[in-house]
């Protein structure tokens, strides 16, 4: 299983030839995000798309227009009439807890804790990957997640976004040893949502890469960091 983070909540997760493209967004308020480099022409075409939610960093309408309107599109069932007028023809709601085989590959989609309405995912192919998407830390979803599943590696919200100094209630690398170690320690923690845009003071990530591995190293788990910025790829 290949694992690339890309910027925001977007990622690349590649299992046994299946490829999963999460939150793809490319602009936002038409400033194009970084890192400027990757393009539309760059990512991979997908056989399945999943939304987590339809914040502006991670609902991209200009993305979703691009794909081929046969592509699957997965994204909370509450949110499906926001995808309604972009002429795709594959758009599945899902629900909280909801388990899906597609291409031989086990989807399930799991609450995360934000705004409300968001989903996680997890993804059960040649490993067993978990896709937080935008959320902050929650116990008892964590812990059960970390009960049910013997996770291989977490793609995990690390950025602590500000606005004007105002935390915004995203996962930092404070509180993320807490939430790796009720996951059961994964083998390997990609992290994401750590860059994408800043405005200056008035909107900036706090939580690093570079953060996060000092903060599991001084909690002592045995989490590897799988990338140190976007556009790496890990292979577990």
């Amino acid at each position: 299983m290949r694992l690339t983070y890309i910027r925001w909540g977007m990622t690349v997760i590649e299992t046994g030839g299946f490829i999963l493209v999460t939150d793809p967004v490319f602009r936002i308020l038409g400033i194009h995000q970084a890192p400027q480099s990757y393009t539309w022409d760059r990512m991979p075409r997908p056989d399945l798309v999943f939304i987590s939610h339809t914040h502006l960093d991670h609902f991209d309408p200009a993305a979703l227009r691009h794909l081929d309107p046969h592509t699957p599109v997965w994204m909370p069932a509450d949110q499906v009439q926001k995808a309604t007028r972009l002429g795709l023809r594959a758009v599945r709601g899902l629900h909280e807890w909801e388990s899906i085989t597609f291409k031989k590959v086990r989807l399930t989609a799991v609450p995360a804790k934000h705004r409300g309405g968001e989903l996680g995912l997890i993804i059960e192919g040649d490993r067993t990957v978990y896709f937080a998407g935008d959320t902050s830390l929650d116990r008892d979803l964590f812990r059960t997640i970390g009960g049910r599943w013997r996770l291989d590696a977490v793609l995990l919200p690390i950025g602590d976004l500000r606005c004007l100094g105002v935390h915004l209630g995203h996962l930092g690398p404070r509180k993320a040893p807490q939430a790796l170690r009720l996951l059961g320690e994964p083998r390997v923690v990609v992290p994401i949502h750590y860059s994408g845009m800043t405005l200056g003071g008035f909107l900036d990530f706090r939580g690093t890469p570079r953060r996060l591995s000092q903060a599991i190293h001084e909690a002592g788990l045995g989490t590897l960091l799988g990338t140190t910025r976007p556009l790496e790829t890990i292979e577990i």
